[in-house]
């Protein structure tokens, strides 16, 4: 009976744990890379979208999408993330630490992890 109790307690707090996980809220300004660029992320119709919104870049265009489709799939957040120097769309996973949007982009064999700042 003790076991039980013991499977039980530990099969709550999973439950728990996943639903305040998948929980993320993506919304805000996030500081992006070294020159102060910042993309605001949106929530519309159920779905997160995020553009540049001012940036220290002068090659940064103001109003250019950088991250859409953002939407959470089988309990994981997917969305496609734009890379300005190969001018095209990834598909990447999306999480959040604290203060910190993680970005992890994979392609084929080769993987790289982003990560933005919440202002």
């Amino acid at each position: 009976m003790k076991t039980f109790r013991n499977v039980f307690a530990v099969l709550i707090l999973c439950i728990i744990s996943t639903s305040v996980y998948s929980q993320s809220n993506f919304s805000g300004n996030w500081i992006v890379g070294e020159k102060n660029t910042v993309v605001k992320i949106e929530q519309i119709n159920g779905v997160y979208i995020g553009k540049i919104i001012s940036s220290d870049n002068p090659k940064a265009e103001i109003g250019k999408p950088m991250v859409k489709e953002l939407k959470q799939t089988k309990g994981e957040w997917k969305g496609k993330v734009y890379s300005p120097k190969r001018k095209e769309w990834y598909d990447a996973d999306f999480s959040q630490k604290g203060n910190n949007l993680i970005i992890e982009i994979s392609v084929g064999y080769f993987s790289k992890t982003i990560e933005w700042t919440k202002k």
